[in-house]
């Protein structure tokens, strides 16, 4: 038997509240309802994260094919799902563990992070330092079924920082490769259907402030 999972949601024309629904009905309803109009009415409450290397490189997970969406893509470094009553904050310690079997710790503020990564610079093959960096909601394209349906996500974007070992989870994920921006970017114009549209939109979209993250990393690794 399935377990039950109740998730945060939003209605589209009320992006304020939070509407709590089992996972399962939510992309039946919505799958539906795009089927029939083109356009999502609800958004689903996420985590997103990018992790980076001390060399700038950025960890992409390659989806499990027991995924009921994007199975055997590659994707961002982690993604979850908020279960109502939890915060994103609390989640991405979570996921961290359950898809990589990594602990984290994260951070609000930019200050807080750089104050953290100085203290805590030598400790980086044990734990994952992480830093929220914004929330909004995105149409992202997503396949069921090798089916393309647009689902609106509610997204909770998080750069890190990590340089241990990844030891990825059954069913969770299949591996992880390691890629600078450059050559991910080259290999997605190459091989555009073997990503998620997930990864494609965000790293389209947070372009400028990813590489800036790289390289105020890269500046204080030299210190």
């Amino acid at each position: 038997m399935e377990k039950t999972e109740i998730i945060n949601t939003y209605l589209l024309d009320n992006p304020n509240v939070v509407v709590p629904m089992d996972r399962t009905v939510f992309y039946q309803e919505q799958i539906e309802i795009y089927k029939k109009t083109g356009k999502p009415t609800r958004a689903v409450e996420l985590v997103d994260i990018f992790i980076f290397n001390s060399h700038g490189e950025l960890l992409v997970q390659k989806r499990s094919f027991d995924k009921k969406h994007n199975p055997g893509l590659l994707d961002k470094s982690i993604g979850g799902h908020i279960q109502y009553g939890d915060t994103s904050d609390y989640t991405v310690m979570v996921e961290t563990i359950q898809e990589l079997q990594t602990p984290s710790i994260v951070l609000k503020g930019g200050h807080d992070f750089r104050k953290t990564f100085n203290l805590l610079a030598d400790y980086l093959e044990t734990i994952a330092i992480i830093h929220h960096e914004e929330a909004s909601i995105h149409l992202l394209e997503k396949l069921f079924n090798n089916e393309k349906v647009i689902i609106a996500n509610k997204v909770h974007l998080y750069y890190g920082i990590y340089d241990g070992r990844i030891r990825p989870v059954d069913r969770e994920a299949k591996g992880v490769l390691f890629y600078s921006l450059p050559d991910l970017e080259e290999e997605i114009k190459q091989l555009p259907d073997a990503f998620t549209g997930d990864i494609k939109f965000l790293l389209k979209k947070y372009d400028s402030s990813m590489k800036k993250f790289v390289a105020d990393f890269a500046k204080n690794n030299e210190v």
